[in-house]
């Protein structure tokens, strides 16, 4: 995962997140509850059970605020709850094409609006 991680980190660098985050957004398209779990896993806060330990984990790593804001509205906004949603778009239109539709429009959505925060809060100064 890491390597993939690495691989698309390009696509989410204009957004403020690392490879890492992207990894984290890709585990989220099985299911959204993993995208926190993952972040979890990868900066290694397993061992500390404060409920605290991933802010400090993601402050450490040099994430800012401000592209914390802008992970939380591509999580919010790429609109596939899971796969399961997308088999069942599929089976309800018998059509792959809805499906892929689906996916490429939320994606591309949600990514813009993360963009939109991330560079606009730059651009005011925030980052």
């Amino acid at each position: 995962m890491g390597r993939i991680g690495k691989l698309i980190a390009p696509v989410f660098a204009p957004i403020g997140i690392d490879w890492r985050g992207s990894v984290a957004l890709l585990t989220g398209f099985f299911a959204k509850e993993i995208v926190v779990s993952s972040l979890g896993i990868l900066y290694a806060t397993e061992e500390d059970e404060s409920s605290d330990a991933l802010q400090k984990a993601l402050k450490a790593s040099g994430m800012s605020p401000l592209s914390a804001l802008a992970l939380m509205v591509f999580v919010l906004l790429y609109d596939v709850p899971c796969i399961a949603t997308v088999t069942a778009i599929k089976r309800e239109t018998g059509s792959w094409k809805w499906a892929s539709f689906n996916i490429a429009y939320s994606t591309f959505l949600a990514w813009f609006m993360a963009l939109l925060v991330y560079q606009g809060g730059r651009l005011f100064g925030l980052a």
